[in-house]
């Protein structure tokens, strides 16, 4: 047993013997009333026993303490690993990505079959590219090395060309990008590609999430003093229980990609920490499955 804990259970001990004393100098002495020994001891042995319970639960509450301080220290320990190896392999993805980049400037690439080719080898490599800046983003949040450089403005340019990155893929499936974004947005505090990452993550997700020949849209609406960024989709939808359980780190979602894509698990909660690294807050909405699903981002105005 500790020495403070120790320390405890005699303190407790002491107090108890105190109160015994005065309790017989109160009736044996002052009232004269005679005492068997039995009215102190089991009272004594009582109140001892309840002294070493709560001096053991001290004990055991520390040694929790200790141990989840411990863990928390070995979690930070894992992610900075994980982050680590995840940025060694960035490098070389990006270097295949360059190369593709430039075959496909080559104007001798005769066959349509070569080039649908390196398409699929550049659609590969994006979601690569994706799920690694997705383990990096997490693991400088989990470790609070995420560098956050809130700015003031118009964060018109950083929607759209957000959007631009996806029309590819959504074309690929047969879906359409409908956006309703006012070019005169009012100023709001973000990082630009803090944003950038949470959009695209949301985009991404609704196209993964739709059938073909279905729409997207995305528009955005000013509430009091908050400006709201809204993705919304005609897609497989969510449950109740999605709902409770979407932005925490890899927990199934009842839906699946409609065409086969793959999912960490890992976007909405790193979408969701993101939000609130820039003051925002995101929250999801849905009438149930097969009736689509609507995400928002609230952004905070900047100050006049």
């Amino acid at each position: 047993m500790e020495q403070s804990v120790r320390r405890y259970a005699v303190t407790i001990t002491l107090c108890i013997l105190i109160v015994d004393a005065f309790a017989f100098i109160q009736y044996h002495v002052i009232q004269g009333i005679t005492l068997n020994f039995s009215n102190f001891i089991i009272p004594t042995l009582v109140g001892i026993g309840f002294g070493f319970l709560i001096a053991h639960n001290k004990l055991l509450e520390k040694k929790y303490h200790r141990e989840k301080d411990q863990v928390l220290e070995k979690n930070k320990k894992i992610h900075m690993y994980v982050g680590t190896i995840v940025h060694d392999l960035r490098s070389p993805i990006s270097a295949v990505y360059s190369i593709v980049q430039l075959l496909e400037q080559q104007e001798n690439l005769s066959s349509e079959k070569s080039k649908k080719f390196l398409e699929l080898i550049k659609t590969s490599v994006e979601s690569m590219l994706e799920n690694i800046q997705l383990i990096l983003d997490n693991t400088k949040l989990e470790s609070g090395k995420m560098l956050t450089h809130l700015e003031q403005g118009n964060p018109f340019f950083t929607i759209n060309s957000t959007i631009d990155k996806h029309l590819v893929l959504a074309f690929n499936k047969s879906i359409t990008i409908q956006r309703i974004i006012d070019r005169n947005l009012p100023e709001v505090e973000y990082d630009k590609e803090m944003l950038d990452r949470v959009l695209s993550n949301l985009i991404s997700n609704s196209i993964k999430y739709s059938p073909a020949k279905t729409q997207i849209k995305i528009f955005s609406e000013l509430i009091s003093d908050r400006l709201n960024l809204v993705v919304e989709d005609e897609g497989l939808g969510m449950t109740e229980d999605d709902l409770q359980n979407l932005f925490r780190e890899f927990m199934p979602l009842s839906a699946k990609p409609t065409g086969g894509e793959v999912s960490t698990g890992l976007g909405l909660s790193v979408a969701k920490k993101l939000v609130e690294e820039m003051g925002g807050t995101i929250w999801a909405e849905s009438e149930g499955k097969g009736k689509g699903s609507i995400f928002k981002v609230a952004l905070p105005l900047a100050p006049s």
